[in-house]
């Protein structure tokens, strides 16, 4: 355990090599808050309000959230692969989305795919890893209401910003074929392969398959129920082995799309309205099909109400994708046909069907529950295990579950 004296000589460290660009000639900083439990498995946010004198004798203030990896070393030496994490989402941050903005600008797109928080710069040395970004909080941006199912208005909102970032990568493959090439050396490893394999995840994806199962044996008709169980038997092969067609659409995609992993702006204290959204936690983006982050993000959010209306909500993904390749002069939406799209959601719109399961258990459980990596890997536990957590409101969990179950196995999605 740290002392104070400790991490504030830590921040410090961090902070003047993150902010070497804004050319500070001092700074004093205040800690405004943290990250929950919960919140990250392999890193915690510090929230930190930066007050400096730059070397002309200005002023700055700044407001930010240093995204930190783990302290302990022990979760380190057990699953190195986090570390990758760290420097895959630094390099989308100083690579990829620069080049794609600049992409998108030369194309005259006077609204590009911007939605994500200002990178100020990044620490890393042998044991940690920080990256050091704006605090969108102070715009009005904040999470969802745990448990709470998405709007279609907010589901609306952030498929048309998928629907920009993966054209993007679309069109800037088929115009810059070289530079594109160049770009995917820093973000073609899988590195949710490797975590599953390392780390135990395939077992806890498992067992949360059987859960549901068994949870949902008194509400869900027995055919439905033993097509879902097929599932846990396909776990490895959906997020380690399965393969993209050559023919299949791929993308540089986002990877983690959980609901806890965007941010929104509210426009009304009721956090009804919103206006934007903010992506976060890009550590295990990589070039794969966008049905990857179409399925996790749809099922991790979407209510019983608006699944059965999945079909048009991904035909308006089409669509928006479509005339957003032919606003960056492309001509791949010329041959991607629509029935293509939906044959490839029928191929892999499974991986969010695996990966959804554990994110909204945690949205119905007590945060003393949710599991901390870095305790059991310094308590010489096994880490696998130690994802293995309760559920206090199982009824949320089964009626939160009950429509995704039915909806996969109605249309063949296992």
């Amino acid at each position: 355990m740290q002392t104070k004296t400790e991490r504030d000589s830590d921040i410090q460290k961090w902070l003047k090599v993150a902010l070497a660009e804004e050319n500070l000639k001092s700074f004093s900083y205040e800690i405004t808050g943290t990250s929950e439990k919960g919140d990250g498995y392999i890193g915690d946010v510090i929230f930190v309000i930066v007050t400096g004198t730059d070397k002309q004798g200005k002023n700055k203030d700044y407001d930010l959230a240093l995204k930190c990896s783990k302290s302990s070393a022990a979760l380190m030496e057990s699953v190195p692969v986090f570390r990758k994490t760290f420097v895959r989402e630094s390099y989308l941050y100083h690579h990829v989305f620069p080049l794609f903005k600049q992409f998108q600008v030369s194309k005259g797109i006077e609204n590009p795919f911007d939605s994500v928080p200002k990178c100020y710069g990044i620490y890393k040395d042998e044991f940690r890893y920080v990256i050091v970004l704006e605090n969108l909080k102070k715009l009005g941006y904040d999470l969802w209401p745990k448990a709470k199912p998405l709007t279609r208005e907010v589901i609306d909102i952030v498929i048309k910003d998928y629907a920009k970032l993966h054209a993007t990568s679309v069109a800037l493959e088929e115009q810059h074929p070289e530079k594109f090439q160049k770009l995917l050396e820093g973000c073609s490893e899988d590195l949710v392969k490797q975590i599953i394999e390392t780390a135990g995840f395939a077992d806890m994806f498992e067992d949360a398959v059987e859960e549901v199962y068994e949870l949902l044996t008194d509400a869900v008709k027995n055919d439905i129920l033993n097509q879902w169980l097929k599932l846990k038997d396909k776990v490895r092969f959906i997020l380690g082995e399965m393969t993209f067609g050559v023919d299949d659409l791929k993308v540089i995609n986002h990877g983690d799309s959980w609901v806890n992993n965007f941010l929104y702006k509210f426009e009304n204290e009721e956090k009804t309205t919103v206006s934007r959204v903010a992506i976060l936690d890009w550590q295990v983006s990589k070039f794969t099909s966008p049905m990857t982050d179409l399925s996790y993000f749809l099922f991790a959010g979407i209510s019983k109400d608006d699944i059965v209306d999945i079909d048009t909500i991904l035909t308006e993904y089409y669509t928006y994708f479509c005339e957003y390749l032919r606003r960056l002069d492309s001509k791949f939406a010329d041959t991607y046909t629509v029935e293509k799209f939906f044959n490839e959601w029928k191929k892999y719109g499974k991986y969010g069907l695996v990966l959804c399961i554990m994110p909204i258990k945690s949205l119905y459980s007590e945060k003393v529950d949710l599991p901390d990596m870095a305790e059991a890997a310094d308590k010489g536990a096994d880490i696998g295990e130690s994802l293995k957590f309760n559920i206090k409101n199982k009824i949320g969990f089964k009626n939160r579950l009950r429509p995704i179950v039915e909806y996969a196995v109605i249309n063949n999605l296992i």
